[in-house]
């Protein structure tokens, strides 16, 4: 089974999974010129009122989160381009072929493994209603534009920074940095290593086994 430097580091990231998942989830009514922080802001203020919305669904079949993160979070991830970042250099000689069975099976990692995150605390996490704050944007840090800082009681402040772009007129994100470290790259070197190891096809069987392991848990 890959093992994930991104989910290894701490314990504690798994909850900060929990709050970006519910945060940038959330049905919101969004005009195309909304600046993304705004809409990030007025998505992640409904997150306590979801939680009691959704429990009775999850309480009755918790697989039915993996059908809510699949519609509604996937949606707003511009998964081609994390994709392509988490392959990085291997995507340029992978087939086209390769790239979209790639890109298949890393969205389905994604998705599979957030559920089962956002299931495991979902039920025993009870987070504060200014649990994220989001801070103005740093000149230099085009790339971020979406800064926030997130409030776990009894933990040190977390910052989480969101990269988004324009996809066909909507804000999708890229790629996010819990505390300075970036979910693609840190992706990337896990991928790497595995194809250094086994080949690009390798670390496709790999992911293909690994996410069908997730789909029986």
């Amino acid at each position: 089974m890959l093992k994930h430097s991104y989910h290894a580091r701490l314990s504690l990231w798994h909850l900060v999974l929990v709050v970006i998942i519910l945060a940038v989830t959330l049905p919101a009514i969004a005009r195309p010129d909304d600046p993304p922080r705004q809409i990030l802001e007025r998505t992640s203020a409904r997150m306590l009122s979801a939680l009691q919305t959704y429990r009775p669904l999850l309480q009755d079949d918790p697989r039915y989160l993996f059908i809510l993160v699949n519609e509604l979070l996937a949606p707003r991830v511009d998964m081609d381009t994390a994709a392509r970042l988490a392959l990085g250099r291997h995507w340029r000689t992978a087939t086209p072929e390769q790239r979209r069975r790639f890109t298949s099976e890393f969205r389905t990692l994604l998705v599979r493994y957030y559920s089962l995150t956002l299931l495991e605390h979902v039920d025993l996490q009870k987070f504060p209603a200014d649990v994220i704050e989001f801070l103005p944007a740093r000149r230099a840090a085009s790339r971020y534009p979406v800064r926030s800082r997130i409030h776990i009681p009894h933990h040190q402040p977390i910052e989480v920074d969101y990269a988004v772009h324009r996809v066909a007129g909507e804000w999708k994100i890229y790629d996010i940095r819990i505390d300075g470290v970036s979910l693609v790259s840190s992706y990337r070197a896990v991928f790497s290593g595995e194809i250094h190891r086994h080949g690009l096809d390798g670390l496709l069987n790999r992911l293909a086994e690994q996410n069908r392991r997730l789909l029986a848990v």
